[in-house]
């Protein structure tokens, strides 16, 4: 199996095509919202929505459409997820504390 394998994953197609979309996402509603095209969103990281969401979820319920949402498959993936979107929405609440004060100390 070997790399194949990984090649014909569809659980990872889809966790990596819900990040994907996420991040297109992003640069889409940049354009919208600043009129400016930024194809850093692609590969950066913040803002919403959020691509770290997407892709733990749509790799849990992936595995919980294949080997059933009472599987250990499933347990394991949403309390990862979980663990992921919880220290995500920290580091968010954190950046958005810094930037607040580092504002505050650049304008008084």
């Amino acid at each position: 199996m070997g790399i194949v394998g990984i090649i014909y994953n569809k659980t990872i197609w889809v966790a990596i095509l819900s990040w994907a979309i996420a991040q297109i996402l992003k640069i889409i509603l940049t354009f919208f919202q600043q009129d400016k095209l930024d194809l850093s969103r692609i590969y950066g990281s913040g803002g919403m929505p959020s691509s770290h969401t997407s892709l733990v979820m749509a790799l849990s319920f992936s595995l919980g459409k294949t080997y059933g949402f009472d599987s250990a498959y499933f347990a394991i993936a949403i309390v990862l997820a979980m663990v992921v979107m919880y220290d995500a929405a920290g580091v968010r609440r954190a950046a958005g504390k810094q930037a607040e004060l580092l504002n505050f100390l650049l304008h008084h």
